[in-house]
């Protein structure tokens, strides 16, 4: 028979042709290669290991993002906590937040609102603990040591407003007069006129008018005669616009009190002044200057 087979049994003989990729004797053919069953290169045990791989460094990125996420969840607390303190009226409150416990600091005035501000903190989500390190200053009364005798102040804090208010009036413009005399001059009436207004709205106070000149003078005792006569002549416009008489007292200075220098114009104009002084009760203001020789202005005239 030309067409033999042989038996498929027999380890020596079996064949089974190039459609398997194997030659007569079972050996892989040349050219082939071993292949998984999917087609791809490679054992099963090489895959496992590169899953091992993939899954190591999944998991080491993921766990180096963790502590970003929870940073940037802290944050978030500290921004929440912070404006809640904004909204109970705690602004100077300040606020941090480490491993989710809440720590405050910085001034609040009572125990109250230093209480209050950590049950705000403690009341937002995700607060596991506060830390209150807020400050309470002492009260005032505990800082200034008592005692039982008050100093003798030359005045009190509502004498020293009146006093500044009215020389405040009576400095715009400055009272002037003509030279050498008592006579006013007319830009001085708007002011003559707003100290009646003023010891019109303050009719419990008393008021020293004083004169003063400057050093330039004829005779001994000119200037202080001078001074006491335009003093009484402020006095005389008060009384015309309605002042009570007992509210106002004069005095002549003369050139004993300068507030600038008589060597110049500005030094002697700005010398050549009147001043007004409160007096509170029982108070009859600046004594005169000692000089005997001096007329009084009231009988000048009948000595002449």
């Amino acid at each position: 028979m030309t067409g033999m087979m042989r038996d498929p049994r027999s380890p020596r003989g079996r064949e089974f042709g190039p459609a398997f990729g194997m030659g007569r004797r079972g050996r892989p053919t040349r050219g082939a290669s071993r292949r998984s069953p999917g087609g791809l290169p490679g054992s099963p045990s090489t895959w496992l290991l590169v899953l091992v791989v993939v899954a190591f460094f999944a998991v080491v990125l993921l766990g180096s993002d963790e502590p970003a996420t929870e940073r940037a969840s802290e944050q978030d607390l500290m921004a929440t906590v912070q404006g809640a303190m904004v909204q109970a009226g705690l602004p100077t409150v300040e606020v941090q937040v480490v491993d989710w416990t809440v720590i405050l600091d910085g001034r609040v005035a009572t125990d109250e609102l230093k209480e209050a501000a950590g049950r705000v903190a403690f009341a937002q989500a995700d607060v596991i603990a506060v830390q209150n390190r807020l400050f309470v200053p002492p009260p005032v009364d505990d800082l200034v040591p008592t005692s039982t005798t008050v100093p003798d102040l030359p005045a009190s804090l509502a004498d020293l407003v009146l006093q500044a208010r009215l020389s405040a009036v009576a400095a715009h413009p400055p009272i002037q007069f003509e030279s050498g005399g008592d006579r006013i001059t007319l830009e001085s009436v708007p002011t003559l006129d707003r100290l009646a207004d003023f010891l019109g709205f303050e009719p419990t106070i008393r008021v020293q008018i004083i004169g003063h000149t400057d050093s330039d003078e004829r005779n001994p005792g000119d200037n202080l005669y001078l001074s006491a006569v335009r003093a009484e002549a402020v006095r005389t416009q008060l009384l015309a616009r309605g002042v009570e008489p007992d509210r106002l007292v004069t005095l002549g200075m003369g050139h004993a009190d300068p507030i600038a220098d008589n060597l110049t114009k500005s030094g002697k104009a700005a010398n050549r002044r009147i001043e007004f002084l409160l007096l509170r009760p029982g108070e009859e203001g600046l004594p005169p200057p000692p000089d005997p020789g001096i007329p009084d202005p009231d009988t000048d005239d009948e000595g002449k």
